[in-house]
């Protein structure tokens, strides 16, 4: 069995897997939500996922890496991605360019911003949503989009300044490449091309060049062994590796340990051309086929053997419960308040929580 541990609000990216399909195969798999492990006691043995780990607060992290050595000690189970060593979006791009392994340097919101090689631009260490800001030419551009993220209620330690390193080809042509560990075996799973620096797949290029170029890559699986160091590197078994190619070295975006892997395509949801849909579809099947075996692989526990009994200390399962802090009604009521005038507060807020952000600098 293979038990795929996660956040409860990232439950679609499993939900929108399963359904494509067949029920041998998704009969492998029990999802466990981080919020229920506090009050779990009694564990089967098996293949354990830890998935979205970067979305842990402090005190579920340590409850989630008691769990994986009372596992790994009672033998019978198979860890991937261990809390305490499985690097985040932040260390992984600090730790790259120490090595040599990456052009990119990235500073903490509330660190030195004028030693770092502009544009750059803001994004949150723990959120999925791509950039917060455009490109930054100068310090001062970097702080007053700090906050702007503040106001958008990101943590000044949340949030990130990158450089940008442009990949773009003689036309002005960006790729951007997306590769699995699963265990690991190591999977080509998608190529996006476009002008924009930023790519997301509606974002994207669908010429049939770039479609069929698409294909080559996921089915050559050409950067595979360069891929495999970078995943060990960031001690992550599982996780899709977002990249691009500068000077025939993979310059690493980030490893997403809780990845959207979707399945098939909804109604609507194809956006190439009814002639290069068929392609894409091939390509697609040709990933899932193998993206499939490779769990198949890892599910090989032995079956049979008695589930174990964990030990939590009941401080830190009181922690881990309680989660991150809620909003406070007082807090609530005047960002309510406060909303029909934000156009008008914004610039002035952006520019005194800049000036905080300043000073924490120093």
């Amino acid at each position: 069995m293979i038990y795929y541990v996660l956040p409860a609000d990232s439950h679609f990216t499993m939900d929108e897997f399963f359904p494509y399909e067949a029920p041998e195969f998704v009969n492998r798999f029990r999802v466990i939500d981080f919020e229920q492990l506090p009050s779990m006691r009694r564990f089967e043995r098996g293949t354990y996922v830890i998935a979205g780990i970067d979305q842990a607060e402090p005190a579920m992290k340590e409850l989630i890496a008691s769990l994986c050595d009372q596992l790994d000690a009672a033998g019978g189970s198979h860890v991937l991605n261990w809390p305490k060593r499985t690097l985040g979006r932040f260390d992984l791009l600090k730790r790259l360019h120490a090595a040599g392994k990456s052009n990119v340097r990235v500073a903490r919101g509330n660190e030195d911003l004028k030693s770092l090689r502009y544009p750059v631009f803001v994004r949150s260490e723990r959120g999925h949503f791509g950039n917060l800001s455009p490109l930054l030419d100068t310090p001062a551009q970097a702080r007053a989009a700090l906050g702007a993220a503040l106001l958008q209620r990101y943590s000044l330690q949340d949030l990130m300044v990158v450089e940008f390193c442009s990949t773009a080809d003689a036309r002005g042509v960006f790729r951007k490449y997306a590769a699995y560990n699963v265990g690991g075996r190591i999977l080509a799973r998608s190529l996006n091309a476009g002008h924009e620096w930023m790519l997301k797949l509606e974002t994207s290029d669908l010429t049939r060049d770039l479609v069929m170029e698409d294909q080559r890559y996921v089915m050559d699986n050409p950067h595979h062994e360069q891929l495999a160091d970078l995943f060990a590197f960031a001690h992550i078994d599982f996780g899709q590796m977002d990249y691009s190619m500068k000077d025939g070295r993979i310059q690493t975006w980030e490893i997403n340990v809780n990845p959207t892997i979707g399945r098939g395509v909804k109604p609507g949801g194809e956006m190439a051309s009814h002639v290069l849909a068929p392609i894409r579809s091939e390509t697609r099947e040709f990933f899932f086929d193998r993206f499939r075996e490779a769990w198949v692989e890892l599910d090989c526990m032995p079956a049979g053997l008695p589930a174990i009994d964990v030990v939590f200390n009941p401080h830190l399962a009181e922690a881990a419960a309680r989660g991150r802090p809620g909003e406070s009604s007082a807090r609530r009521i005047a960002r309510t308040l406060l909303r029909p005038v934000k156009p008008l507060v914004e610039p002035v807020a952006s520019r005194i929580l800049a000036q905080l952000a300043t000073r924490q600098e120093r």
